[in-house]
């Protein structure tokens, strides 16, 4: 595999969006007549950025679409956020019942997903490994400026695990009192899918949805064509955007992306990231720097590209191989400083010429 070089996109202004960006044409051409409405706000401690392609809709129509989104993501928000201490899974992980535990449709929804994300991977995917991201410093509290001891790692291992929980119709039971769930791994991409999901029941048919550099895409961008994303090469310090590795061109598609070097910390002289391996209880040390994984669903785009992260180059590229209906990117960091790149065999037909 060779080590490419930088894409210059010429002329073209783009958003930020984390590991992600959007990139727009200057010119419309045929598409001269279609009006574009783009919105933005925060959510689940990021931003989102909503841009929707059609006929024009009124400033009273805009209110109320940016409003009713907002209050969607405020709702979701208050259902698998751990930062909200009254949300619905901060109420469930103070819980200390190993009786079932009532649940609300939308949770149990993303807690299955992420119990098969578990399932399928071999529990390099861990809804419950909060204790350890929180250590680490990566979850709602300030975390250590050290590395876990052996009975430490020993005591958390021992609350880890998919079958810890159990999911029931409407109920979750805990196996132990002390066991805590964190969806953050997957409640991005399943926010996008809401908010996605509303907008195209009330009949916008084009339109963009992004929440922390997760993406849905439908129909068609202002000019008429797929969406363009780019893909930040995984440079430390550099900002989004600046540096591309790969444009692609998405329509009626989701794209989600993990990496080690935006969401990182120094802990006794060493970079860390973010990606904690359940299997051991420690961050990723393996070279692999960044993942893009396109699938229908932002949801399963967002865990598939964790699941990767975690499992490596060589191990996550067979697996996400054999993945149906996905396609990815993974990007690997040399000792040299270079970048290497791999791809599942259906990636490159995403790729803007």
């Amino acid at each position: 595999m060779k080590t490419y070089s930088k894409y210059l996109i010429a002329a073209l202004p783009l958003w930020s969006v984390g590991c992600l960006v959007i990139l727009f044409g200057g010119c419309y051409g045929t598409g001269d007549q279609l009006s574009e409405f783009s919105f933005n706000g925060n959510t689940m401690g990021t931003t989102y950025h909503i841009t929707i392609i059609g006929e024009a809709i009124n400033s009273s129509q805009r209110s109320t679409i940016a409003t009713n989104v907002d209050s969607l993501l405020q709702e979701f928000n208050h259902i698998v956020s751990t930062y909200d201490d009254h949300s619905e899974i901060s109420l469930f992980n103070r819980n200390k019942s190993i009786t079932p535990i009532p649940v609300s449709t939308a949770l149990s929804h993303v807690v299955k997903t992420g119990l098969e994300f578990c399932s399928k991977s071999d529990g390099a995917f861990d809804i419950t490994v909060m204790p350890i991201v929180n250590f680490f410093g990566f979850g709602f509290e300030p975390g250590e400026n050290r590395f876990p001891n052996v009975d430490e790692l020993d005591a958390w291992l021992q609350l880890t695990g998919c079958d810890k929980i159990e999911l029931g119709d409407s109920s979750i039971t805990k196996s132990d009192p002390r066991i805590s769930i964190d969806l953050s791994a997957i409640a991005k991409g399943d926010g996008v899918d809401h908010v996605a999901s509303y907008l195209m029941s009330n009949g916008y048919k084009n339109i963009f949805v992004e929440i922390g550099g997760e993406i849905v895409t439908h129909g068609t961008n202002r000019q008429g064509k797929p969406w363009r994303i780019g893909i930040d090469r995984p440079t430390f310090g550099g900002a989004p955007g600046a540096d591309l590795q790969h444009v692609v061109r998405l329509r009626d598609m989701a794209i989600a992306s993990s990496g080690d070097y935006r969401n990182y910390r120094e802990v006794e002289g060493q970079r860390i990231s973010h990606t904690i391996d359940p299997r051991t209880g420690s961050p990723i040390s393996h070279n692999l720097a960044a993942v893009s994984v396109i699938a229908d669903k932002c949801l399963d785009a967002d865990g598939l590209a964790t699941c990767v992260m975690v499992l490596g180059a060589e191990q996550g590229l067979l697996w996400l191989e054999s993945y149906p209906a996905a396609e990815g990117l993974l990007i690997t960091r040399e000792l040299d400083g270079s970048f290497q790149e791999y791809m599942t065999s259906g990636f490159r037909k995403y790729l803007a010429d």
